[in-house]
């Protein structure tokens, strides 16, 4: 099927691959370092985890070069045998992951939007109503990503549907965190079909292909989390076996797979993995199926942008507290904006880069160079499409905030690791030795990430437990001096109750001292959460000095306390182990 170029010696391409890397690491930590441009939470992580990474994948790499040629060790036919139980074990460390790397915890306010809508979806409704004596208080309750449908009585999540829902479904079955997994073997499993389909004759670049895939930190630590992101790999990669299939059932089937994928939070970022393989149909002359999946674009937006806040609006009621976002001028005046503001390509995509295989970006540059171009002008070369994806994933390189990887280029990874097995399929023989240095070198440095990415979370995760810990009917979070803690106003597995969480900062001093006066109220503030090791952030606001003044005159300012040991090795821990 492939024409193999001259090939490319292994030495090169881990010594090119190695600079161009190091090349764009430099300039990232000159920007965003040297001279402070951009300062965020995406730099704060990429200090902490991603730099100190990259730069010693980057020395492994370039130490490994000279040693690259070479057979190694001989790998058995990519067959299912194989592969589906590796794809298994892959699904069976995210979801133990939830529960060690991350402690059962989620710690962006995405996720907890997410896992909250899937509550109320596993009890039958399509939003939780506002209980009568909290309607006052229904935004420092839930401060941010809430549907502006029926504000005024309902919570409900501001993104679309169906991520959740899958959750809710897994929640049905016994464990809402197997959604990721679930979703991640899927993903796996239709990149395998994928890549099969692409080289029928080239086993070596299917494992390349896979290789790249199961060794990508970014997919197996995201699918730990609630994130959408993993929906959008696992669809984006059934939906092009399914294209790839071809036939009646293959592209109606893919319609259908679109169609769920735009639901999942946001229904943009399918149209961007769609459109340039509706280019390429279009190129070869496949009119009639071009022209089927426009016509799923166009439905994409009349059921997520215009029928479902539609829906919502004659369910929940109109629009109130904020301005409706789903409609289709808003998305895309809103992506403009954020391009103005928050683009941010170094950083971002040295994550990305960071938390992949080492190898997968140095082979997928080949995959492109690889390119016939006039058979891709003529819609013969699926290079073109995802080469076209993959940098329209990577150019759209907004401020994501949390995230492990750059998780706005997800859905790509999949496209990435194919254009490596195009790459490798056309410049290199079947020596498999320098993908076997990348695997342990991305083995090496995805440790460090996940090390540094347990002591992230942790502060954050022990916080929660002792909020949710607390006796008291109401807790206000008080997030002054502290990174983020605003996150920590949440419920109990994505239901509000006893404590009932608030956000201090969006309370009035009548508001708080009837709380005061009807409630038993505790606070968390720096005072609780420095000491468990929650980074440290500037800020201040003088009206919540005010407030807090004011509670301690009124001796309503008592702080959370640690849940009392029930067993005797827990109080010894407390102890300091000594007795």
């Amino acid at each position: 099927m492939f024409n193999r170029l001259r090939p490319i010696s292994a030495t090169r391409l881990l010594l090119a691959g190695a600079i161009g890397l190091t090349l764009w690491l430099g300039a990232t930590f000159l920007w965003h370092v040297t001279y402070r441009q951009g300062i965020s939470l995406a730099v704060i992580l990429f200090l902490d985890q991603d730099f100190p990474a990259l730069l010693g994948a980057l020395l492994l790499l370039t130490l490994a070069a000279p040693f690259a040629e070479g057979l190694g060790w001989r790998l058995p036919a990519p067959r299912a045998r194989i592969m589906v139980p590796l794809v298994l074990l892959f699904g069976l460390i995210a979801w133990a992951g939830h529960y060690w790397l991350f402690q059962d915890y989620s710690i962006s306010r995405d996720e907890e939007v997410a896992r909250f809508a899937a509550a109320y979806m596993r009890e039958g409704f399509l939003a939780r109503p506002i209980p009568m004596e909290w309607e006052a208080y229904r935004r420092a309750i839930m401060p941010e990503f809430f549907s502006p449908f029926g504000a005024a009585d309902y919570w409900t999540a501001a993104y679309l549907p169906v991520n959740s829902a899958i959750q809710a479904l897994f929640w049905q079955l016994g464990d809402p965190n197997l959604a990721g997994p679930v979703l991640l073997m899927a993903g796996l499993f239709a990149l395998w079909r994928v890549a099969l389909h692409l080289f029928p004759d080239r086993p070596d670049a299917v494992w390349v292909t896979m290789l790249l895939g199961l060794s990508s930190a970014q997919l197996w630590v995201t699918a730990m989390t609630p994130y959408a992101m993993t929906g959008h790999f696992a669809l984006n990669m059934i939906w092009l076996a399914l294209v790839l299939r071809g036939g009646l059932i293959g592209h109606l089937s893919a319609g259908v797979v679109a169609l769920a994928a735009a639901g999942l939070h946001q229904w943009h970022f399918p149209p961007i993995f769609i459109a340039p393989f509706i280019l390429w149909m279009l190129l070869g002359k496949r009119w009639k199926v071009a022209i089927f999946h426009i016509l799923v674009l166009a439905a994409i937006v009349i059921v997520w942008a215009k029928l479902w806040p539609a829906f919502l609006t004659h369910v929940l009621g109109q629009p109130t507290d904020v301005r409706p976002s789903a409609g289709v001028a808003d998305k895309v005046g809103s992506l403009f904006e954020r391009l103005g503001d928050r683009w941010q390509p170094l950083v971002n995509l040295s994550r990305f880069a960071a938390w992949n295989n080492i190898l997968m970006v140095p082979l997928a540059t080949l995959g492109v160079f690889a390119m016939r171009w006039r058979k891709a002008i003529r819609g013969q070369e699926i290079a073109l499409p995802l080469a076209l994806g993959c940098f329209a994933g990577c150019a759209l390189a907004l401020a994501q905030g949390y995230g492990w990887g750059y998780r706005y280029a997800h859905g790509f990874i999949g496209p990435f690791c194919l254009l490596a097995g195009l790459g490798w399929a056309r410049f290199r023989t079947g020596a498999m030795r320098p993908m076997f240095l990348g695997a342990a070198i991305t083995l090496l440095s995805s440790a460090f990430l996940v090390w540094r990415t347990h002591g992230f979370v942790a502060p954050y995760a022990a916080s929660h437990r002792m909020i949710d810990a607390s006796r008291a009917d109401v807790v206000l979070v008080d997030p002054r001096g502290g990174l983020y803690v605003t996150d920590l106003v949440r419920g109990r597995n994505g239901v509000p109750g006893k404590p009932m969480v608030m956000n201090l900062g969006m309370l009035t001093l009548e508001q708080v001292d009837n709380l005061c006066r009807n409630y038993v109220v505790e606070l968390f503030d720096r005072a609780e959460f420095r000491p468990l090791g929650v980074p440290l952030a500037r800020w201040n606001l003088g009206r919540m000095d005010a407030l807090r003044a004011h509670m301690k005159e009124e001796g309503c300012d008592k702080p959370v306390q640690p849940p009392l040991p029930e067993t005797e090795e827990e109080a010894f821990n407390a102890a300091g182990a000594v007795l």
